[in-house]
This record gives structure tokens, C-alpha cells and sequence, in this order.
């Protein structure tokens, strides 16, 4: 990923440890001043970083802070699908930043990271509490297909959310569409979330946006659960990090190859076979009421009523006799 020369910097500073660099020497690594240098290192101070200035040694990097920022993100993702990465502490909506990006002609790999969000959303515009604690990103995609082929995409973004816990050592599920879940369906919580967004003529795209929140620190949000619950300690860059880097595995499948291929992977961690749901479009209307079985090779829904199995596309589920719907 191309890094900014600020993030260039912490990066350099990381990778030097304990040995320190010198201003001069990140000058004539970056083709800047020694000022420039200087005043880079200023504004990773005032974002959290931790850099002493010692005789002999230069700067040296003692700590960062474990926020969702491109200066802490963008040096650990490795997967080269994305290409810039943009963003802060805080904004109103990551996908809000990316969507403009979009429209602005930012290339696909584009990708936008926030420590919080003061107006995040979810699915059917609901409220997503966005606090400090969490990994905040959005991507933008430019798949050649058409808008119906891109509806299982944010099955894919889920499952690579999934992948990317686990890789950190949180075993995580999926509920259907797009939630990522820890433990029982009835009795755990959502880790994760993922919004879907793009900009379509009748039969091409123009663009996706991928938007996804990630609970790492414990919050106050109901029903909610966090990283940290399975893993302490677990740090909001590493999560960050490792979720772009499975997001583009999975979208680089899908865009190859289709949903097929992931849909088994989809079903081993789907948390909602057996339980009884009703399935209720954006308007309220149940359009579904039996036991969820599973997902088809388009990343439909199978719901078995006494009319038999019914594919359901999209909506909302519910767990029937109480649980809790799938959330923003």
C-alpha cells in the first residue's frame, strides 16, 4: 500500500526499534527536509505516538497508540489489492468518506480507517454506535460485473471479517446476512458488522464501497461482544490490518470466481441452522417464517416452511421465541 509520508515515518521508526534513525536519515530516505521530518514527527506525537530525541541515536519510536488510523494501519497491511489509505481519529462515516471518493474517481484498493465514527450506520440505516475502541474501514471496489452479481458481496466481506478474527485467535460466526458473531446465537454477541454500498447503471457497476466496524474493546452497545473478550490485549491496528488483508482474499475469489467456491466456508460458520426465524424486508413485511438450513450457492437464505425450502435474497431475520434481529 502506498503510505503517506507521515505514515512512512512511523513506519520507518518502527521498523528502526530501539536503535533509533536519525532526522537526516529519514530526510534522505523520503526526499524531505529535516524540518519536513520534524514536523511529521510532531503530528505522530499529537496523534499518540510516543518518540523520544536522543544525542547520537535520533528519533526513536517508544510506543503507539492503539487506534484505527492510517499511521498505525497502513505499514502492517501487506495484501497489495490496496493501493491508499485515507482517514483519522474521527469522522462521520467512513463509508460516507469512501462513497465521496469514490465518485471523485479514487481507484478500487482505496481505503478509508477511523478510530471512530460519529455517524455510522448499518443495514436499513440504522445507528451504528461507533465509539473509540472499535476498527472502523471502508473500501472501495470497482468489480466488472453486474449489480445483482455483486448482492453476495457482503456475504464474502463477512466471511473475510470472520477470517481475520481467527487468524488473531478469536473463533468467530457468521449470521446470516452479514454479521459476525461470538458464540451462541441466542446467547452471544456481534463482533462485527459490514455495509454494502454502490453506485450501478441497469447492468454495470460503478462502484462498491465495503464498509465495516469491528468491536475490539469492550463497549456499552446491547449485544454487543468484542475482540477482547477472546483475546486480551488484541490491538485495534493488528485487527485492522489482518481484516483488509482476508477482505481482499475473499473479494479476490469472489470476484474470480463467484460466491460458490466460499458458500461451504459461509455454512461451517453460520451460527442460525436449526433455529427457528421470520425474514422481514426493509418495510417490515415477513417475506419468511420457518427454520433457517442454510445459505444456497448465491448466498440466499434457506428457509424450510410447511411449503418446503424457500430462497430468500435479502431482509431482516429474527430469531423466533426470542434472540435478538441481526443488528445495524
Amino acid at each position: 500500500m502506498e503510505l503517506t509520508t507521515r505514515a512512512a515515518v512511523a513506519a520507518a521508526l518502527a521498523d528502526a526499534g530501539r536503535q533509533g534513525v536519525s532526522g537526516e536519515a529519514l530526510a534522505r530516505e523520503f526526499g524531505v527536509s529535516r524540518v519536513a521530518v520534524g514536523k511529521h514527527v510532531a503530528a505522530l506525537r499529537e496523534l499518540g505516538f510516543a518518540i523520544h530525541a536522543e544525542p547520537r541515536v535520533g528519533y526513536r519510536i517508544v510506543s503507539a497508540p492503539d487506534l484505527c488510523i492510517p499511521e498505525t494501519v497502513t505499514p502492517l497491511v501487506r495484501d497489495p489489492l490496496w493501493v491508499r489509505c485515507e482517514g483519522g481519529a474521527e469522522t462521520g462515516s467512513t463509508n460516507d468518506d469512501a462513497k465521496r471518493l469514490a465518485r471523485a474517481g479514487a481507484p478500487a484498493g482505496t481505503v478509508v480507517v477511523a478510530a471512530r465514527q460519529t455517524g455510522g450506520r448499518g443495514r436499513f440505516g440504522r445507528v451504528w454506535s461507533s465509539p473509540e475502541g472499535g476498527a472502523y474501514l471502508s473500501a472501495v471496489l470497482r468489480p466488472a460485473t453486474s449489480p445483482t452479481g455483486v448482492a453476495p458481496l457482503s456475504l464474502v466481506a463477512a466471511l473475510g471479517v470472520a477470517r481475520a478474527l481467527g487468524r488473531l485467535g478469536c473463533d468467530a460466526g457468521l449470521k446470516w446476512p452479514n454479521d459476525v458473531w461470538l458464540g451462541d446465537v441466542r446467547t452471544g454477541g456481534k463482533l462485527a458488522g459490514v455495509l454494502l454500498e454502490m453506485a450501478a447503471e441497469a447492468d454495470t457497476v460503478e462502484w462498491v464501497v465495503i464498509g465495516c466496524g469491528v468491536n475490539v474493546a469492550p463497549s456499552d452497545v446491547p449485544g454487543s461482544a468484542c475482540v477482547r473478550d477472546v483475546v486480551s490485549g488484541a490491538r485495534i491496528p493488528d485487527v485492522a490490518a489482518a481484516v483488509l488483508d482476508e477482505l481482499a482474499a475473499v473479494v479476490r475469489r469472489f470476484v474470480a470466481d463467484g460466491f460458490g467456491p466460499l458458500a461451504e466456508e459461509y455454512r461451517r460458520r453460520g451460527v442460525l441452522w436449526g433455529e427457528p426465524v421470520v425474514v422481514r424486508d426493509a418495510t417490515g413485511a415477513t417475506v419468511a417464517e420457518g427454520t433457517a438450513e442454510s445459505v444456497d450457492e448465491t448466498g440466499a437464505l434457506l428457509v424450510r416452511d410447511t411449503g418446503g425450502v424457500r430462497a430468500v435474497a435479502a431482509g431482516e431475520v429474527t430469531l423466533r421465541g426470542g434472540g435478538r434481529p441481526t443488528g445495524p
